[in-house]
């Protein structure tokens, strides 16, 4: 749910997969969105799962009920794969539900994440959840019980702001939160960025920094600087 909290509210239609879901305005019609974003680095879950350029796909539908379906693909590239086929290809179907009042929106979804050819099962499912108020101040939440195929559940939650400027700018930052239980690896992470919107094109800058140090097959967690450039199927407003 996917490069940052300020790309994901800005990219109409984008859903973001758990950490963040995103999600289109409520329609009286069915609507089909998507995007392509082309970026010099992918992070989720407050580490990065590729520091090089990285293609991203995604698509969603949803109904005037409020149920959307949709999914998102990636390339990732882990600095530490001990393995004969590492992980290189993320993908994350997804299915869900979302409901807009006057100041408040919110969606929950379920989703399963696929790393396909790897010599390890890395698959697992996810459940998120998304509040948000008057489409500035956000709360996420994620949950699996076997992260990336192991036998340890974890727990993902991020709180962001985000301000609209003139001329379409907006200027974003999230705090987030990961859990690994039974691990060491708990820690605190965040990022910062702009973005401009023109037309159907969104351009973000973020940097992204995490208290967590070590090199594992979690990610890579130095920070750093992400330029990315999206493409969306439908201009408009976003749904969380």
């Amino acid at each position: 749910m996917r490069v940052g909290i300020g790309l994901a509210l800005a990219v109409a239609g984008a859903v973001a997969g758990l950490g963040a879901s995103a999600a289109a305005a409520q329609s009286a019609e069915p609507r089909l969105d998507g995007y392509v974003t082309v970026a010099t680095a992918y992070w989720s879950h407050g580490l990065a799962q590729n520091r090089g350029a990285t293609l991203e796909l995604g698509v969603d539908y949803q109904r005037p009920s409020g149920l959307f379906v949709g999914a998102r693909a990636e390339n990732v590239d882990y600095a530490i794969e001990y393995y004969q086929r590492p992980r290189d290809r993320e993908i994350n179907p997804y299915v869900g539900y979302h409901r807009r009042l006057v100041n408040w929106s919110w969606n929950v979804a379920l989703g399963r994440y696929l790393y396909p050819g790897t010599s390890v099962d890395y698959d697992y499912d996810e459940v998120s959840g998304s509040v948000g108020f008057r489409d500035r101040f956000f709360y996420t939440a994620s949950y699996t019980g076997r992260f990336y195929g192991i036998r340890h559940s974890a727990l993902n939650q991020e709180v962001s702001f985000t301000q609209p400027l003139h001329h379409d700018v907006e200027v974003g930052v999230a705090l987030g939160r990961f859990d690994l239980h039974g691990t060491p690896a708990s820690f605190t992470h965040w990022n910062l960025g702009v973005s401009k919107i023109w037309r159907r094109f969104v351009l973000d800058l973020r940097y992204y920094d995490s208290g967590y140090r070590p090199l594992t097959y979690l990610g890579d967690p130095s920070d750093q600087v992400v330029l990315s450039v999206s493409y969306a199927l439908h201009r408009g407003r976003p749904r969380t």
